[in-house]
């Protein structure tokens, strides 16, 4: 589902660090925050161009992906 994974750290070592992620869904963009192992979407949110359903996926695949990152 996910195209392409990037993501960049903001904040190190600051109290207000946290993780940008930018990926690729279907070929739209998609970029949002990872902290404290939640994520907040910036717009476009997923939802307004993919299937309600597939949400919960993407989030699920994210999660994933920035468990593998943060190792």
């Amino acid at each position: 589902m996910i195209e392409h994974f990037e993501v960049e750290q903001l904040f190190a070592d600051q109290v207000h660090e946290r993780y940008q992620f930018k990926l690729k869904i279907k070929g739209n963009d998609h970029q949002g925050l990872f902290e404290d192992g939640r994520i907040k979407w910036f717009n476009p949110q997923p939802e307004t161009i993919h299937e309600v359903e597939s949400i919960a996926a993407i989030e699920s695949q994210v999660h994933g992906l920035m468990r593998n990152h943060l190792q």
